[in-house]
């Protein structure tokens, strides 16, 4: 489920940012989180359309 991945990427940047201060496998993490997010978007436009 995209959700599910969505919310668990968001506490693994949380925690890569502050708690290792590695930025770039933040960044990494929030590109992947955005792919996820809008495929959740898209799935639920196209399953309401």
């Amino acid at each position: 489920d995209h959700e599910t991945i969505v919310r668990v990427l968001r506490a693994d940047i949380t925690k890569t940012a502050e708690e290792y201060k590695d930025l770039g496998t933040s960044d990494f993490l929030t590109g992947l989180m955005e792919r996820h997010e809008k495929m959740a978007w898209m799935l639920r436009s196209h399953l309401q359309g």
